[in-house]
């Protein structure tokens, strides 16, 4: 039996994130799915909230990379960043 934790995983394997700025101002909503090149982000932002989201498929090492960022710069993440990267480690790199 493992210690990771368990991500929250949506019915469709998806994985909604949260990134908390102070005051709301930045906040970024991240859902990510399995790709076969990596996780695809559908991404929501202060620039796009009525717009819809921007679209990628990126490397797990780097969407893991962008996320060790945001809390260096002493942002959330919920569900935590440790969830977060149990849910990408199961994607390829």
């Amino acid at each position: 039996m493992s210690n990771r934790p368990v991500p929250p995983e949506m019915e469709t394997g998806e994985l909604a994130v949260h990134i908390v700025s102070d005051g709301g101002a930045q906040d970024h909503v991240l859902l990510l799915g399995r790709d076969v090149a990596g996780v695809r982000v559908r991404e929501w932002h202060p620039g796009n909230w009525s717009k819809g989201p921007d679209e990628s498929v990126v490397s797990a090492s780097a969407l893991i990379a962008r996320l060790e960022g945001v809390v260096r710069n002493r942002q959330r993440i919920e569900p935590d960043v440790r969830t977060v990267c149990s849910w990408i480690a199961g994607t390829p790199r």
